[in-house]
């Protein structure tokens, strides 16, 4: 019995401290949306061109809800209408907070693809990144800038994608957390089972004790009311006598 109860409080304990640990990370990934990263990718100085249009597409995502830890494609669509060639130095984005814009999440990967798009041309650019696998499933901003120059090396800056996005959990942190909770719900079963099993068996003993003084008072009972019901032995003796005279 003692084997038993230290072997269901070892598994309760043990689902104890792997929530604690789930909690303790999203703590972390609380705490760490207070950072700011990075510089601030609005630069006033630098502004777009008016003769460069931008588009794009997430064609794996195209209702926008990434799931964490899993690369994004995104292809961005560049269009010059201009009567100058420009060259792609720099695709970039961010996560942000959709509270305040100021607060990055995350920075991603600075891509430099240096493509040149001639003028009257169009050109598809490829950008790639990563949503942290601990980033908390909700709504972020997501912000994806190119940088760019003219053939007068002109700089100019393009936000082509500033919108809010879902970031939804993976297949892997739903399967873990449902793995936990149901070994949690068992643990405690059981350990509830087995404390109702010793309560049980404890008052069952005690109640079978206290038994038994009734059970021998009850026979010491019968066996009075036996005897003051049955006859005298000297009554049947003198009936019979008389019977014969």
């Amino acid at each position: 019995a003692m084997r038993s109860s230290q072997l269901w409080i070892a598994l309760l304990l043990l689902g104890l401290l792997a929530f604690a640990a789930a909690d303790e990370a999203e703590k972390d990934d609380d705490d760490s949306e207070d950072a700011v990263y990075g510089e601030d990718a609005g630069d006033e100085t630098i502004g777009d061109s008016e003769f460069v249009d931008l588009t794009t597409l997430f064609p794996d995502y195209p209702d926008k809800r990434f799931t964490q830890g899993e690369f994004i494609d995104v292809l961005c669509g560049f269009t010059n209408t201009g009567d100058k060639s420009y060259n792609v130095t720099a695709i970039k984005g961010s996560i942000n907070s959709p509270f305040d814009y100021r607060m990055y999440i995350q920075n991603f990967t600075e891509m430099n693809p240096n493509a040149e798009v001639k003028k009257g041309d169009q050109g598809t650019l490829f950008y790639r990144f990563y949503p942290d696998p601990n980033l908390e499933p909700r709504d972020y901003v997501l912000t994806i800038l190119v940088d760019y120059v003219d053939a007068d090396k002109e700089e100019y800056r393009s936000v082509v994608f500033n919108s809010t996005i879902e970031v939804v959990e993976s297949q892997s942190s739903l399967d873990t957390r449902t793995f936990f909770g149901r070994f949690l719900m068992v643990s405690l079963l059981g350990l509830g089972a087995f404390a109702g099993s010793m309560v049980f068996n404890k008052f069952g003993k005690k109640k079978g004790r206290s038994a038994e003084p009734s059970k021998k008072s009850a026979r010491g009972e019968n066996e009075w009311m036996q005897g003051i019901n049955a006859p005298p032995s000297g009554d049947r003796s003198n009936s019979g006598k008389k019977k014969n005279k």
